[in-house]
C-alpha cells in the first residue's frame, strides 16, 4: 500500500514533469509557428506584452522583468536585436528621466498583428477540447503555483 506522503509525492511529481513536457513542446512548436512570421517565442512575448492597449507608452525594463519573469541580462539581448529589427523602441521615462521605457514601434505593431493570428490559431488548437471553463481553472491553476513558488 503506497502511503499518503508518496501518493502526494508521486502527483506532485507527475504534475511537475506533465508541465516540464508541455512547455517544452509549446515552446517548439510555438517556435515553428513563429517562424512563419520571422520570430522567437521569447520575442512573441515581449510584443504581446507592449500590445496590451494601456501600454501605448511602454513598459520599464524592470516592468518587463517582472512580467515576464526573466532575467534582465536575458531579456536585453532579445531587446536589442529587436531594435535593429524595428520592433521596439526605447524612450526616455517621463516619470523618471533617468530610465527608459521599451515600447512598440509602428512596424512592432504590424509584426505583432500578424504574428497575432499565426498564434491564435495554434492556441485554438492547442486548447480546442476543452471548454471556457476548463481554460480558466487551468489559469487559476497555474496563477497559484506560481503564486508558491514565488514565495519558496
Amino acid at each position: 500500500m503506497v502511503s499518503p506522503d508518496n501518493a502526494n509525492a508521486e502527483i506532485a511529481h507527475k504534475f511537475f514533469f506533465r508541465l516540464y513536457q508541455t512547455m517544452n513542446l509549446s515552446l517548439r512548436k510555438a517556435s515553428e509557428v513563429l517562424a512563419e512570421v520571422g520570430m522567437s517565442p521569447q520575442q512573441w512575448s515581449i510584443l504581446d506584452s507592449l500590445s496590451r492597449p494601456d501600454l501605448k507608452e511602454g513598459m520599464t525594463v524592470n516592468g518587463l522583468v517582472e512580467y515576464l519573469m526573466v532575467s534582465r541580462q536575458s531579456l536585453n539581448g532579445v531587446l536589442k536585436r529587436m531594435e535593429e529589427l524595428d520592433y521596439i523602441e526605447r524612450v526616455v521615462n517621463p516619470d523618471d528621466l533617468r530610465s527608459r521605457k521599451v515600447r512598440l514601434t509602428d512596424n512592432g505593431r504590424l509584426v505583432w498583428e500578424k504574428a497575432f493570428e499565426q498564434t491564435r490559431r495554434f492556441y485554438d488548437e492547442s486548447l480546442k477540447h476543452m471548454t471556457n471553463e476548463d481554460k480558466v481553472d487551468g489559469i487559476n491553476t497555474l496563477e497559484i503555483i506560481q503564486a508558491n513558488i514565488k514565495m519558496l
